[in-house]
């Protein structure tokens, strides 16, 4: 039986193979033919061994559904603290700016919220002088004299 190919068909049939365009020997298309033949031969789709190769080759990796299922819940998990993590850091920030007096207590969710939105916020936040919003340290009174002496015990309020 004679097989006539046209130019598309046998250019086709060379990229198959995996042959330059500009092959011309027949008996070298038959022996890629063959041995690609005898290599899918011994190939078992049903044998997992197959299956891994074949994801080989194309840069995969093969993994059963108990562990893909163990790394999805895993990475849920580590998403979720590493939320909490950030959250923690955020308030942590915000307790101190009112601790330091620079915000008072009533606006601390909202500077919870203006630095989730925008983590650059806690560097406006940390710029803010110490006892801007709220004075922290004692003024106006005092135990002793101008020199550093204390005072004598005159006078009705001693």
């Amino acid at each position: 039986m004679a097989l006539t190919l046209t130019d598309e068909q046998a250019a086709a049939l060379l990229d198959a193979l995996g042959l330059p365009a500009d092959t011309t020997d027949l008996d070298l298309v038959v022996d890629t033919a063959a041995d690609l033949a005898a290599q899918v031969a011994d190939l078992d789709p049903a044998k997992p061994s197959t299956v891994a190769a074949a994801a080989k080759r194309a840069g995969l990796e093969v993994i059963d559904s108990d562990t893909l299922a163990a790394l999805r819940t895993d990475a849920t998990e580590g998403r979720q603290i590493k939320a909490a993590a950030e959250r923690q850091k955020v308030e942590d920030a915000v307790a101190a700016a009112v601790n330091k007096g620079k915000i008072t207590p009533a606006r601390r969710k909202h500077w919870i919220n203006l630095i989730t939105a925008d983590p650059g916020m806690a560097e406006v936040l940390a710029s803010v002088p110490d006892e801007t919003a709220v004075p922290m340290t004692e003024i106006g009174h005092g135990v002793g004299n101008e020199d550093g002496s204390l005072p004598s015990k005159q006078g009705w309020f001693y």
